[in-house]
């Protein structure tokens, strides 16, 4: 009788390998949804951060720029009750640049954009022209961009246009605040110290920069970067993003609205990771000590769950040994599964597997009629044939059944093939596996069947397909093949090649008949 390989694997190594391969999934599933959750927490407490860190600083910046342009609306009103007066004007000047440390120069210019006074006095630009002339013309307060003054400073320009006493137009005020010198903007700023690479920096409206941590990038220009973008199209936000040097940071920004700079305080997200991937390594040291007690107590366990199961598996192998029941009884079976298959070894062979082929007959249907297709049937014969138990096979088809389909369309065809299908489960034996193989050809399996048995069944349902009517086309007949199959004959295939021999023999002989294998049955009348 054909049989498969000994498999190599033991049920206890068998357990041992599935509980390990759980538990290490288990484990590395939690790991990875703990990493992943707190990650994603990690990341949107950065940004959140970032924002709020940002949001403050430009906050602070919209308060020194508002308290300049209100120091410059002072001195404007001063100087405009006597704008003739030059040396009211250079008092003036001189003491808005002494007051604090807002401004690093000051000057005054007139209505043609002369300058008519200026402080400090080293700075010598007095009857000179304005180089832009676009704050006087606005004659509103203005913010300038960034720009390099005469001496090659990087500089912003804030004015505020001077008024006289009836109202007319006198010229402007303003002062220049230069980035790479410390001032009341840049000390502000460097409040705000931030330490792993996280940093904030300032740019204007031409993507200069302002202020940054590094000195030395005061004054770039900054190329293609999401995150300047995003700070200059927006009013405010987040943004996960690389910066112009590639590193992927985490971004809050917002935009100081009275000069349309842009504030970007920002981080490396390596730098907020490394924290988790730390914490991680230690939850992993951790439970290192639980986890080798855990794996103990799997191969434990699963020694004792097998122990059972192997001694069964043993006394198998002599089923025939006067003493097989004895040992069999005498296993402990302290689990259902093993009480089980000890009571299953104890019935006969014979027994265990007609209930194996009983189950193993719950296989798939064919959609249009509810039998068996062909793999269901493959699964029978596979079984049929390793247990070596003989089977007969019914090979039917049905006569012009190509005419039903003509006259009748494909629908009414279905309806002609589940009637079939019904009739072969009516006149089938509880065992028997009916199968549908392809169009309008059937098999009828017969487990434990003789020829004889094989072809009376098969005379029945010739029969009784003969005789019932079917809606729209009336009556149909179908020709039959029989054929058995046994351990010590050729092949299955061999057995299903003779049947179909025999179906087509049916045929020849003018059709609705059963022909049977070394015999046939007696001519209808």
């Amino acid at each position: 009788m054909p049989t498969r390989p000994k498999p190599t694997l033991n049920l206890r190594t068998l357990i041992l390998l599935i509980a390990l391969l759980s538990a290490v999934t288990t484990l590395a599933n939690s790991f990875w949804v703990i990493y992943k959750v707190q990650k994603q927490e990690l990341i949107s407490n950065a940004l959140d951060n970032n924002k709020d860190y940002a949001s403050r600083i430009a906050a602070g910046i919209e308060q020194v720029l508002s308290s300049d342009i209100e120091k410059l609306k002072y001195s404007a009103g001063v100087i405009g009750r006597d704008f003739d007066n030059q040396g009211r004007l250079d008092d003036e000047a001189l003491r808005l640049l002494k007051q604090d440390s807002s401004f690093n120069s000051i000057l005054v210019a007139n209505t043609t954009g002369t300058v008519v006074t200026s402080a400090p006095e080293s700075l010598n630009i007095s009857g000179q022209a304005l180089r832009d002339k676009e704050p006087l013309q606005s004659r509103v307060p203005k913010i300038s961009n960034s720009f390099k003054s005469i001496a090659g400073n990087l500089v912003i320009f804030i004015s505020y246009p001077v008024f006289g006493a009836r109202g007319e137009y006198l010229g402007l005020i303003g002062g220049t605040v230069r980035l790479d010198q410390e001032n009341a903007l840049n000390t502000l700023v460097d409040q705000h110290v931030r330490h792993d690479g996280a940093h904030v920096y300032l740019v204007d409206r031409t993507r200069r920069v302002l202020y940054h941590p590094q000195p030395d990038n005061i004054g770039a220009i900054i190329g293609d970067d999401a995150i300047v973008d995003a700070v200059l199209q927006r009013k405010n936000g987040t943004l996960q993003a690389h910066d112009a040097s590639g590193i992927e940071m985490l971004a809050g920004f917002e935009t100081v609205s009275s000069s349309g700079w842009g504030v970007v305080s920002q981080q490396p997200l390596n730098s907020t990771l490394a924290m988790l991937n730390k914490l991680m390594n230690k939850v992993g040291l951790g439970i290192a000590p639980v986890g080798l007690l855990g794996l103990v107590l799997i191969w434990w366990s699963g020694t004792k769950i097998a122990s059972p199961l192997s001694m069964l598996a043993k006394y198998a192998k002599r089923l025939d040994a006067p003493e097989s029941y004895k040992r069999i009884s005498a296993v402990s079976a302290f689990f259902n599964e093993a009480w089980q298959i000890r009571r299953a070894l104890l019935f006969s062979v014979g027994l265990l597997q007609e209930k194996i082929g009983r189950l193993n007959r719950q296989a798939q249907s064919d959609a249009l009629t509810g039998l068996a297709n062909r793999r269901a049937m493959q699964d029978a014969l596979t079984l049929w044939e390793e247990t070596g138990q003989s089977f007969a096979v019914v090979s039917l088809d049905i006569d012009h059944f190509k005419r039903v389909n003509d006259s009748f369309g494909h629908g009414v065809g279905d309806d002609t093939l589940r009637v079939v299908a019904d009739l072969m489960k009516q006149n089938s034996r509880e065992n028997d596996l009916p199968c549908r193989v392809g169009g309008e050809e059937f098999v009828l399996l017969l487990p434990n069947s003789s020829l004889r048995t094989a072809a009376e069944v098969a005379e029945r349902l010739r029969a009784s397909i003969e005789r019932t009517t079917i809606e729209t086309v009336g009556h149909i007949t179908v020709s039959f093949g029989v054929a058995l199959w046994t351990p010590e004959k050729a092949s299955v295939a061999a057995v299903f090649e003779k049947a179909d021999k025999l179906l087509y023999q049916a045929k020849q002989q003018g059709r609705n008949r059963v022909v049977v294998e070394e015999m046939n049955l007696p001519e209808r009348t």
